[in-house]
């Protein structure tokens, strides 16, 4: 929320002004500069060494350059990443240079807009856990109540007391609900928390402990922090199932069909 308005710098009959992004409106010329975000998406009219992270839309962390364009030379159905483009996208970071870009879809009809409108049309699972504690407390409250009402009717056809009957029934009612339950979950979840927090992993929803505990496979995908920002060679693999690891590359490539490998992949990668 705070990285979709941020403050933006307009310009309105010549004069430069600070506003809030969400005031931003279609057709807006809006500066540029190192430091700030883009408050809607546009293109560029002037240009001066621009650059821009684009990370938050694309997840690439390198900058990427900017050009300059004219209203005539736009093309639709541009998207975030990659040099040279006349566009700049809400909610990236300028790193470098300067510019003048004008609006052409601000607030929720920008790409970071449209990411939060299908946020907020997510609609989140009750966890597996919450779920049957309530169908087990409901089940519990049903025989509970059932066993009340047949108590009271059934102490006061043989007793002929129907205020003890009722108060018989309230009392066994309440012996029968279970209001532990509340604290035996809150107590496994803390015990559960306290032994991530010692393998150091920190757990801001209760929630969270269940669904790791039931995880048997963890994908991540986060370059730059959880990896080097590196792509390095896994292995070599030959049409016939021939396989080479990188450990093998040390005293040269041993084969011809993996020395052709090797040299098709590095005229392939830039120097």
């Amino acid at each position: 929320r705070d990285l979709s308005s941020p403050r933006a710098l307009v310009i309105r009959d010549g004069v430069r002004k600070h506003i809030a992004g969400r005031e931003v409106a279609r057709g807006a010329i809006v500066g540029l500069g190192e430091g700030g975000r883009v408050p809607a998406d546009g293109w560029l009219a002037e240009n001066d060494g621009l650059q821009v992270d684009e990370s938050l839309l694309t997840g690439e962390s390198v900058p990427v350059r900017k050009t300059a364009a004219s209203g005539a030379a736009l093309a639709d159905g541009v998207r975030p990443g990659g040099d040279d483009l006349s566009f700049v996208w809400s909610g990236s970071l300028v790193v470098r240079g300067s510019g003048l870009c004008v609006v052409t879809a601000p607030g929720r009809a920008s790409e970071i807009g449209k990411i939060g409108m299908v946020l907020a049309g997510l609609e989140t699972e009750a966890p597996r856990l919450r779920v049957q504690t309530r169908r087990l407390v409901l089940w519990f409250g049903a025989t509970g109540l059932a066993a009340s009402i047949l108590v009271v009717v059934l102490y006061g056809l043989l007793r002929g007391s129907w205020l003890e009957a009722a108060l018989a029934g309230i009392a066994l009612g309440m012996s029968m609900l279970p209001e532990e339950f509340p604290v035996v979950l809150t107590i496994f979840m803390a015990r559960g928390a306290r032994r991530m927090s010692r393998n150091r992993v920190l757990t801001r929803r209760a929630a969270a402990i269940e669904t790791l505990g039931s995880a048997t496979v963890l994908c991540t995908d986060k370059t730059g922090t959880l990896t080097r920002n590196r792509m390095r060679i896994a292995e070599l693999r030959l049409p016939d199932g021939r396989v080479l690891l990188p450990e093998d590359l040390q005293g040269g490539v041993p084969d011809s069909e993996f020395h052709l490998l090797v040299e098709l992949g590095i005229l392939a990668s830039a120097p």
